[in-house]
């Protein structure tokens, strides 16, 4: 199976899945920047439920459409702070927080200029830690493909209802569907390949 992904801050879980059970994978890296999207924003599970984490832009003075690969983080907010405290809030309760928080401040202390570079940056450094080996090719035009931009897509149902794994705060809110990578990394460790196989059954039958 190929996969075309948009690059996102932290990939999903439900992207995920699609990326582990894929043959080649293609990061879309000549569409346009759009809003309300998994491109500058995660989510986490934090005590008062799903939280989004979001990073600020530098918005381009034009009335049109903004190549994504354009556009730069805005450095004036000190956002890498604030987001690496509420990932610890969230998960310094949970089973691999302290295993892996070295290498996720360790990741947050050189962050590109472009947005799409970051992205890029947390994908391989998430694939590391959960020792997912997959080759992985940048597109040479745009693609227009329904999936990536379903998948990207933050402000709607997500495609898939992926199995619940335990989740902190999971006693107060329930399964959180499509959070953050985070979520998988720091709750299952290095089980999590353990998890993604066994999610095959939800995306053999999907184009």
């Amino acid at each position: 199976m190929d996969l075309i992904l948009h690059p996102t801050y932290f990939i999903d879980v439900v992207s995920l899945v699609h990326l582990y059970h894929s043959n080649h994978v293609t990061l879309e890296i000549h569409d346009n920047y759009v809003k309300q999207t998994y491109r500058n924003r995660c989510y986490i599970a934090a005590a008062n439920g799903k939280l989004a984490l979001n990073i600020p832009i530098v918005h381009q003075k034009t009335g049109g459409s903004v190549p994504y690969n354009s556009i730069e983080i805005n450095r004036t907010d000190d956002w890498a702070t604030q987001h690496l405290k509420s990932i610890k809030s969230a998960y310094n309760s949970s089973p691999f927080y302290e295993y892996y928080e070295t290498d996720l401040h360790e990741l947050y202390r050189d962050i590109p200029k472009l947005l799409i570079d970051w992205n890029i940056k947390t994908l391989h450094w998430a694939l590391d830690l959960l020792n997912i080996k997959k080759a992985i090719q940048t597109t040479d035009q745009y693609l227009d493909n329904d999936k990536a931009r379903d998948l990207v897509t933050a402000k709607q149902i997500p495609i898939l209802n992926t199995d619940p794994y335990i989740q902190v705060f999971q006693e107060k809110h329930g399964f959180l569907n499509a959070l953050s990578a985070l979520d998988l990394i720091f709750n299952v460790g290095p089980s999590a390949g353990v998890y993604l196989k066994s999610q095959y059954y939800l995306i053999k039958n999907t184009k």
